[in-house]
């Protein structure tokens, strides 16, 4: 079973750290970890579309009726962390915007479509539901991130960010085989790469 601090025990190994058995250590290694830990996570979770964290599903609409500019206004889904894309119940491909709404205090999704879909990565907090490829990159950026804060070694910084961007390309082409999608358009499946 992967859990966080079986993680975060990855990431200090690539430093030549000690392990941690609690992140509510009072130690230095602990404190960062927590500092770094989810942002990390999320940033490689958005890096690609990791068949694990992949979503499709319908928009919910702000409002029923269109915009001046026809456009319909959507909420964007609480746990996306990028949307990839959005569609219609047709799997057209459809242009949409994202931003803050500061007069609906939300972030929101415009698209022209009234049954919008989307396909976005989600973020998952669930060590679990991790993939194997996944962890060892997600392990090689905390550890790259960690590096200078816990070791003053730069060159060690650098060697981890090479070594976390030939995982992540690894971990990329593994994961592609696993994302299967229709492809816009059409009512063929294609690979999603």
């Amino acid at each position: 079973m992967i859990t966080k601090i079986s993680i975060c025990n990855l990431a200090l190994a690539q430093l030549g750290q000690s392990p941690i058995s609690s992140l509510e250590q009072e130690n230095e290694k602990a404190r960062r970890l927590n500092l770094f830990y989810a942002p990390v996570r999320d940033e490689v979770l958005r890096t690609h579309n990791w068949a694990f964290a992949g979503v499709q599903e319908p928009l919910v609409l702000f409002a029923q009726g269109a915009d001046e500019q026809g456009r319909f206004i959507y909420k964007y889904p609480a746990e996306a962390l990028f949307i990839r894309r959005v569609f219609s119940p047709a799997q057209k491909r459809l242009d949409f915007q994202e931003f803050f709404r500061s007069d609906l205090h939300s972030r929101v999704i415009l698209t022209v479509c009234d049954q919008a879909q989307a396909e976005y990565t989600r973020r998952i907090t669930d060590e679990n539901l991790f993939d194997t490829a996944f962890i060892k990159s997600f392990s090689l950026a905390l550890a790259c991130d960690l590096a200078v804060a816990l070791t003053s070694d730069t060159q060690l910084a650098a060697q981890l960010l090479q070594r976390y961007a030939l995982s992540l390309e690894e971990a990329r082409r593994s994961n592609a085989s696993e994302i299967v999608s229709v492809a816009p358009d059409t009512d063929a499946f294609t690979e999603v790469r």
